[in-house]
């Protein structure tokens, strides 16, 4: 019993400040201020800050002031089903007034609308056909231009993208902006400013999903593994590479558990093309 309170006291602590918080009066940061300024006066603007910072604020914003002066955007994304949820989103905030298209593989909705989302494949393929019709260009998850197989979609991105249409590029991870904005200039012929946030507003903290106890946080007040998560894990061994749970039986145990129990999944380390990802650890690199 004496046990069950003190989990349940943990994960209280861990669950606590969850929530919606208290409405009150919105006031922009000074980064966000800062890059849509750079942005209004067509200036290439690299967003470097936490996830939950804000960043989408600052593509919004930007799209509003495009909007009304009669002119076009585009918002990519790596992937299908977050450029679907970016539709929903924009449709609510820009529609009525405003049209909104898609453009993924699968999906193709009104293509010459005022503000488009996009998959950046399909952005850098139209670009191949010589379409460069908006004057704002926003990539997202920008850190992809360091991915060893599809780096090369964001480099083209930014190369073809015409000098007369303004980037706005926004990513959580990336470690070498400098370098990064340096190569942009030089490709881009024009300057290309860095907008940075270190300080994360929204706490970040690690649980555990115990098939017995639930949610629960990995460490301990001490900052110790949690006893539940290390008794959870006493009796497990790891597999040749050392990164993955052995399954008993399976081919000497090469292959993880992965969905069961939160094996580690095993990352290799790309090489990447241009940008530090903080989350990949890959190393930047010019051809």
């Amino acid at each position: 019993m004496m046990k069950h309170r003190a989990i349940q006291e943990s994960r209280e602590r861990f669950l606590s400040g969850i929530g919606v918080p208290a409405k009150g009066t919105f006031v922009a940061d000074e980064f966000q201020q800062a890059a849509i300024a750079n942005l209004a006066a067509g200036i290439d603007t690299l967003v470097v800050a936490p996830t939950g910072s804000g960043k989408t604020y600052i593509a919004i914003q930007a799209m509003k002031n495009l909007l009304q002066k009669g002119q076009h955007a585009i918002y990519t994304t790596p992937l299908k089903a977050l450029s679907n949820t970016k539709y929903s989103e924009f449709q609510q905030i820009f529609g009525p007034d405003h049209s909104v298209g898609l453009l993924t593989g699968d999906r193709k909705i009104e293509g010459d609308s005022d503000v488009v989302i996009a998959t950046t494949e399909i952005y850098r393929n139209d670009l191949y056909r010589g379409h460069g019709r908006y004057s704002l260009v926003i990539l997202d998850e920008v850190h992809y231009i360091a991915d060893p197989q599809r780096g090369a979609v964001w480099e083209e991105s930014i190369i073809l993208t015409p000098s007369t249409s303004t980037l706005l590029m926004l990513s959580a991870s990336i470690s070498n902006a400098e370098e990064i904005a340096s190569w942009i200039e030089e490709t881009r012929n024009k300057e290309c400013r860095i907008v940075q946030k270190t300080e994360r507003p929204v706490e970040l903290r690690y649980g555990f999903l115990h098939p017995r106890w639930g949610v629960i946080p990995l460490s301990d007040e001490k900052g110790h593994l949690s006893p539940e998560v290390a008794h959870f894990y006493s009796g497990v061994e790891l597999d040749m590479t050392g990164t993955r749970i052995a399954v008993p039986g399976d081919r000497g145990g090469v292959r993880g558990r992965g969905g069961r129990g939160g094996g580690g999944r095993h990352e290799r380390s790309g090489r990447g093309r241009r940008a530090h990802s903080g989350h990949r650890g890959s190393s930047g690199r010019r051809k």
